[in-house]
C-alpha cells in the first residue's frame, strides 16, 4: 500500500499538483501521533496550513462574488468591513 501511495504522489507532483492539508481538519487523540503525522507530511513536502487559509487560498481574489459568502461561512469578524469595503468602491 505505501508504494501505491508513493507512486501516486509522484505521479501528481510530476504533473504539477501540490499536496495540502488543513491541520484543524483532521486529528487524532494522540498528541505523537499528530507531530509524527505532520513531521512525516512536511518530509514527504506536503503544504500544511489551516482550513480557513486554505479556503482563502482557493478564493484568489477578494472582489469575487463569492468572497462575503465564504468570509461569512468561515465566521471571520472582519468579513463583514471587508464586504463593506469592497462594495464602497464598487467592486
Amino acid at each position: 500500500m505505501k508504494f501505491a501511495r508513493r507512486s501516486l504522489r509522484s505521479r501528481q507532483w510530476a504533473r504539477g499538483y501540490d499536496a495540502y492539508v488543513a491541520v484543524d481538519a483532521s486529528g487524532t487523540f494522540s498528541e505523537t501521533k499528530r507531530q509524527a503525522g505532520l513531521l512525516r507530511m512536511l518530509q514527504a513536502g506536503v503544504i500544511v496550513s489551516d482550513y480557513a487559509s486554505l479556503m482563502i487560498e482557493i478564493l484568489r481574489d477578494n472582489a469575487s462574488p463569492q468572497a462575503g459568502a465564504i468570509y461569512a461561512a468561515l465566521d471571520m469578524p472582519w468579513a463583514k468591513l471587508v464586504g463593506q469595503i469592497a462594495h464602497a468602491y464598487g467592486k
